[in-house]
């Protein structure tokens, strides 16, 4: 097996740097996989304990009960949901989903990718969405990420929380495709500065160096999402931290946002879109409601780095065409991958 992956690693074509210099092995070696498969291979993934419930990984087995097939890559929350932010049962919350990510790494030998549905840091019961609850005061985005303002010391108190929450996977050498201030762009969260863009970017940064700089975490690979909008790419481009801080670029596509057949479409008009966003990164499909066509992925392309669907199969995620496509050749489960890095 370990030859196997050193094949694979000397394989992989020339890319750039890891926005973390010093990052682990474990992660580095996931990276060099990652690299080794783009534009060959798609990696399958699946959401799961998207605060409906901890414990373990139910949309995964719900996958495997339909198509005799695992995700190569779990997508797990690091937000308690429960108010008020940091009370015994958001404490509780937090650290089931950091071990289930542990976990996942270690006795499954999967990918973990962790989105951060950060609550509004003003409000002990803000959520991540604009206005909720009505009572949840506006974030001034441009404050957050000044030093010495009251919306940075709760900002920056917020994130020392959960680094202190995610420090076993850090310390256990877990690698993990983070993803803070997903749906970058979008404006339904908090993080958003439609007004100036460069402060979002700015906060992405901020976290950045948090996490990396201050307190070490160099079990992190960094996913930048964007959401779907119709903005032009200059305006896009604009809450684009730079290429040092990321590492995967992506953006969150459900079908009926897109207006697009997941059964004949790939999108490749949003994949181009993020190329320009970034260009020098792998893309991946970030979220959304069920895997694209393999088969245009395969023959026409773009072939995502990986697909994740939020939804266990269900309505959202039609059983039969999980079967297909968990079956399809392309795309990499867990039984594909490499059992160490």
């Amino acid at each position: 097996m370990f030859m196997g992956l050193l094949a694979a690693v000397m394989l992989a074509p020339p890319t750039q740097k890891s926005a973390d210099p010093r990052l682990q092995k474990e992660a580095r070696g996931v990276m060099a996989y990652l690299q080794s498969i783009y534009g060959k291979k798609v990696i399958y993934g699946q959401s799961t304990n998207t605060g409906v419930g901890i414990g373990d990984w139910p949309n995964a087995e719900a996958m495997y009960k339909v198509a005799g097939k695992y995700p190569a890559m779990l997508s797990i929350d690091v937000y308690g949901w429960n108010p008020p932010h940091w009370g015994d049962s958001y404490r509780s919350v937090v650290a089931s989903y950091v071990k289930d990510a542990g976990r996942w790494w270690r006795e499954r030998h999967g990918f973990v990718t962790m989105q951060y549905h950060w609550g509004n840091p003003l409000a002990p019961d803000g959520t991540a969405w604009v206005g909720q609850p009505k009572t949840a005061p506006h974030v001034d985005v441009g404050r957050l990420v000044t030093p010495g303002t009251d919306e940075n010391r709760a900002a920056m108190e917020d994130l020392r929380r959960t680094a202190d929450a995610m420090q076993p996977l850090a310390d256990g050498h877990v690698p993990i495709l983070f993803r803070p201030l997903h749906e970058i762009d979008g404006g339904w969260f908090w993080w958003t500065d439609r007004q100036k863009p460069e402060n979002t970017a700015a906060l992405f940064r901020l976290i950045f160096d948090y996490f990396v700089k201050k307190r070490g975490f160099h079990n992190l690979i960094w996913v930048y999402s964007a959401g779907v909008q119709k903005d032009p790419v200059a305006f896009r481009k604009r809450f684009y931290p730079g290429s040092d801080y990321v590492d995967i670029a992506g953006v969150d596509i459900y079908s009926n946002q897109a207006g697009q057949d997941y059964r004949t479409d790939a999108y490749q008009n949003y994949y181009d879109t993020m190329r320009q966003v970034a260009p020098d990164k792998m893309l991946a499909l970030c979220e959304c409601d069920t895997v694209p066509s393999p088969a245009v992925m395969a023959s026409k392309g773009p072939r995502w780095l990986y697909c994740l669907p939020w939804w266990a199969p269900g309505k959202d995620n039609p059983p039969d065409w999980v079967r297909q496509v968990a079956n399809d050749p392309l795309m990499v489960t867990l039984d594909k991958l490499p059992k160490r890095f």
